[in-house]
C-alpha cells in the first residue's frame, strides 16, 4: 500500500483512486483469506541457519542501496526516477529469502517488482511521463497480488 498510496498521486486522480481502491480491496482479501478463511501453505520448512544474517544483509543492503542510487538520481538531475529506483531495489531485496526461508513466493515476489521497476527505470530514463510513479505502484498491486495468493495457498508445495 505504501508504494501505491505513496507513488499514484502523482498520476490522474481516477486513476490513484482506482489504484488505492484496489489496493485496499487485495490488502482487505488478502487478510480475510490468511485469517478467517486459512488454507495449507504447504509444508513448512526450517529456515536455513544463516537465515537471519541474509535478511540483515538484504535490508541493510537496500537500504544503502536505494541511498546510493538516490544520490545518483540527484547527480545526475533524474531524480523523478527514484519510484522506480525503490521498487526495482525492493525487488531485489526479496530475491535471497526464497532460499533462506525456503519459500518460493519470493522468487516471483521479488522478481515481478524488480523487473517492474527496471522497466519504469528505462522508460523513465527515455523520457515516457509519469512511468517511475506507474512502475511503482504496478509493483505495490503486484505484490498485494502475489501475497493474496500466497494467502491461498497458491505456492505451498504439498
Amino acid at each position: 500500500m505504501v508504494f501505491i498510496a505513496g507513488y499514484s498521486p502523482a498520476l490522474d486522480s481516477v486513476v490513484s483512486f482506482a489504484a488505492c481502491a484496489l489496493g485496499l480491496a487485495l490488502f482487505a482479501a488478502s487478510l480475510f483469506a490468511h485469517y478467517v478463511r486459512p488454507v495449507c501453505l504447504g509444508i513448512l520448512e526450517r529456515p536455513r541457519p544463516a537465515a537471519l544474517a541474509i535478511y540483515a544483509a538484504c535490508v541493510v543492503a537496500e537500504l544503502a542501496a536505494i541511498n546510493i542510487g538516490s544520490r545518483a538520481l540527484v547527480s545526475a538531475d533524474l531524480t523523478e526516477l527514484r519510484p522506480a529506483l525503490i521498487a526495482t531495489v525492493v525487488g531485489l531485496h526479496f530475491i535471497p529469502f526464497a532460499w533462506a526461508f525456503g519459500e518460493r513466493m519470493f522468487y516471483w515476489l521479488g522478481g515481478s517488482v524488480a523487473a517492474l521497476g527496471a522497466t519504469g527505470l528505462v522508460l523513465g530514463f527515455m523520457g515516457a511521463t509519469h512511468s517511475p510513479e506507474v512502475a511503482a505502484v504496478a509493483a505495490g498491486l503486484t505484490m498485494q497480488i502475489i501475497i493474496l495468493l500466497y494467502a491461498r495457498g497458491q505456492f505451498a508445495r504439498n
